[in-house]
């Protein structure tokens, strides 16, 4: 069994299409066809089979595929002994942010990245949604996502980095009449009405949840709140916002966000994290890849830098 069919294995499993596998490597789409059978004639099964015009990896080719991906890492760590720190990692490494994570902390990672990395051509998508970066990792346009969302967990999908949790609160303008009061109950800060990050966003889908936990049996069997959904589909603008309605009056929005993305917005003193008692909520870093993903020494050069300045 040779490795390059096992890398031009790996490439098939991750475009679904022979020729893009083909055009990807640099080869002729019969060189392609022609490693494929050779592969299947060896393991005496068939790897893929076609539906219309998309390639569809069989059970058997799923189970090969983890195995060719962990072979091809092996046989590239072991082209590197002896050859010490000359063996400059090359390459490109395309990654899809979440807008929130968009930060100095993130551009600080990226010049560590590419100080270590200097060949490495580093290209960086930033959106606004984790369902548009899955959807650009799903369709091989980024290498790795990082995101900010509850914990996605779908069966194609590989966590690199250890999740980490970020605190979700609720904020407010400064000039708003719930600052700085304590032990708030849930429920008066939701008979405001609350500033939404798009309507399927990972917050409204929050501000939903915790709607239903503090239901309680009243004279119609509900609670009521403000209901005034204002949806925003930018993150940033649904905080500015927050912070200009202080100035309208007690009707005044809040804003479930994440602690990590208000924090600008409180120490430019514009707004203010609501003091109250509510259940856990919070969402989660994480960094993803497609199952099918060939790993590159560029990606795991990426995954491994954490670990890296933990040590420094």
């Amino acid at each position: 069994m040779e490795i390059r069919n096992l890398i031009t294995f790996t490439k098939v499993a991750e475009l679904q299409s022979l020729s893009g596998a083909a055009r990807s490597l640099g080869y002729a789409q019969s060189t392609v066809t022609m490693q494929m059978q050779q592969l299947e004639q060896e393991l005496g099964i068939a790897l893929y089979e076609r539906v219309g015009k998309q390639i569809r990896i069989t059970q058997a080719g799923q189970e090969l595929l983890g195995y060719a991906v962990h072979i091809i890492k092996l046989s590239e760590e072991a082209l590197q002994v002896g050859k010490g720190d000359s063996s400059a990692i090359e390459g490109s490494l395309r990654l899809g942010i979440f807008k929130a994570l968009n930060n100095d902390e993130f551009a600080s990672r990226m010049d560590h990245y590419l100080e270590r990395n200097p060949r490495v051509e580093l290209d960086v998508r930033v959106e606004q949604s984790s369902m548009v970066l899955l959807d650009m990792m799903r369709h091989n346009e980024i290498d790795l996502m990082v995101t900010l969302d509850t914990l996605i967990s779908d069966s194609d999908l590989i966590h690199g980095e250890k999740d980490v949790p970020v605190e979700v609160h609720f904020y407010v303008s400064v000039e708003h009449e719930l600052a700085g009061q304590r032990g708030l109950d849930l429920q008066r800060i939701l008979s405001f009405p609350q500033i939404c990050i798009g309507e399927a966003d990972v917050y409204g889908r929050k501000i939903e949840r915790l709607l239903e936990e503090v239901m309680v049996v009243g004279s119609d069997n509900s609670v009521r709140t403000g209901n005034t959904r204002i949806m925003v589909r930018d993150q940033d603008l649904a905080l500015h916002m927050t912070a200009l309605q202080g100035r309208r009056g007690k009707r005044a929005g809040v804003v479930l966000a994440p602690d990590l993305v208000a924090c600008q917005y409180v120490r430019n003193g514009q707004l203010t994290a609501l003091n109250y008692e509510m259940p856990d909520c919070r969402v989660w870093r994480q960094t993803i890849y497609h199952r099918n993903k060939w790993v590159t020494r560029a990606m795991n050069a990426w995954l491994s830098i954490s670990e890296d300045t933990e040590d420094e």
